[in-house]
């Protein structure tokens, strides 16, 4: 086996005050800039598996994170006041968003450090999310100045299924490419993007060489302000599911839901309670609670050696309780049957896939499955000291 720990390693958030859960059942899955007025905004957010506030509204009533256990990264120009630095639910300050965008190389740096001059020396963690400079327009040396030297978890933006202007040949065309052509619409609106977007953010982060964990940002609603016309679009239910797994296989430590729509039909500053998008809620309800009962998989080492199984998926392997777990989502725009090979050529006997109330034949350490469309993705569960699975209770809600 070649096990390799998640970044940073479990006990991450254990070093700052205050912080997440240093805990192998959880896992970070975030709502961008959300308001909590009451009650109920709490119950509709943990109903479906919401676990931390990525920003919160001014106007919130944080004494209502705290009775319910939730977290916050808190803004830094808005909670960096006796409320906000006395707060248990404070689980660290968010410190700007898209500042290599806004300013660039230089000033960017310069306007990180202005404001990390104005937090209290009070233990917590630092987060920032950047967009397109990181991602696309930046040199290594430059974007990577940005990622190592200013915050202990980091995101960045890039939104594939819905973006009017990822396409072109400076921003995706470059990212997935050698930059001389804009992507056509079946390479951009790809779930397989999402990950690639996170191996761009860990590559970045390597370079010092130390990791801390790299989140995934991925849009629930109409984030452009641009019509259809203008090729603005809303996200579907099945490109949400997706483009989470792609995050998660390429190693993303946590998720956070923009949550905004500024375009389309039916605008709102909160996708995920708004009626008009309970479809892409019961999407973010099945995958959030998928992603929390496999929370101490997705916190237990990579196995890389374990499984491959070609270009038209990706795949990742984990070692958990001496089983192993094989995630694998699509690469391509179109329907494949990929076969599976495992690292232990003398197995045969049936894998579980996951949430799907079937199971796959292995037959000498390999197998095949479907995958239908770009959006297609399956998990497995393999029992190495069993020839029949057990039925698990790791199941979709």
């Amino acid at each position: 086996m070649a096990l390799r720990g998640i970044d940073g390693g479990l006990n991450y958030y254990g070093q700052f005050s205050q912080s997440l859960p240093v805990d192998p059942n959880y896992y970070p899955i975030g709502v961008w800039l959300a308001g909590v007025g009451d009650q109920s905004d709490i119950d509709q957010d943990k109903a479906i598996g919401l676990n931390l506030y990525v920003g919160l509204t001014a106007n919130s009533d944080i004494s209502l994170l705290e009775a319910n256990g939730m977290k916050a990264f808190l803004q830094q120009d808005e909670w960096n006041n006796a409320t906000g630095q006395a707060s248990s639910a404070n689980a660290g300050w968010l410190l700007d968003d898209e500042a290599d965008m806004f300013y660039g190389p230089g000033a960017g740096y310069d306007n990180m450090n202005s404001i990390l001059a104005t937090l209290p020396q009070d233990g917590r963690l630092h987060y920032n999310n950047y967009g397109k400079g990181v991602m696309f327009w930046e040199d290594d040396p430059d974007a990577a100045h940005f990622v190592n030297d200013f915050q202990q978890v980091t995101s960045d933006d890039a939104y594939w299924f819905t973006d009017p202007d990822v396409h072109v040949a400076s921003q995706g065309g470059w990212l997935l490419g050698d930059g001389s052509r804009d992507l056509t619409d079946s390479e951009t609106r790809l779930a397989a993007n999402y990950g690639y977007t996170v191996d761009r953010m860990r590559y970045l982060d390597g370079l010092d060489g130390s990791r801390q964990p790299i989140y995934a940002t991925i849009e629930v609603g109409w984030p452009s302000t641009q019509t259809a016309a203008e090729g603005g679009r809303q996200i579907q239910p099945a490109e949400i599911e997706a483009a989470v797994w792609h995050s998660i296989i390429a190693g993303a430590r946590g998720i956070i839901y923009f949550n905004h729509s500024f375009g389309g039909p039916e605008q709102t500053e909160n996708v995920l309670r708004d009626p008009a998008y309970a479809a892409e809620r019961a999407a973010v309800d099945d995958t959030d609670t998928l992603i929390t009962q496999l929370a101490p998989v997705l916190n237990s080492p990579f196995d890389d050696d374990y499984v491959s199984a070609g270009s038209t998926v990706r795949e990742m392997a984990k070692f958990y309780d001496g089983d192993h777990y094989i995630f694998a989502a699509s690469t391509q725009d179109s329907a494949s049957t990929p076969r599976f090979t495992l690292g232990n050529s003398d197995f045969t006997g049936v894998a579980e896939v996951i949430g799907e109330n079937r199971t796959v034949t292995v037959t000498n350490g390999t197998f095949t499955d479907n995958f239908a469309d770009g959006n297609a993705w399956h998990i497995y569960h393999i029992d190495e000291n069993a020839d029949v699975l057990p039925p698990s209770a790791l199941t979709a809600g």
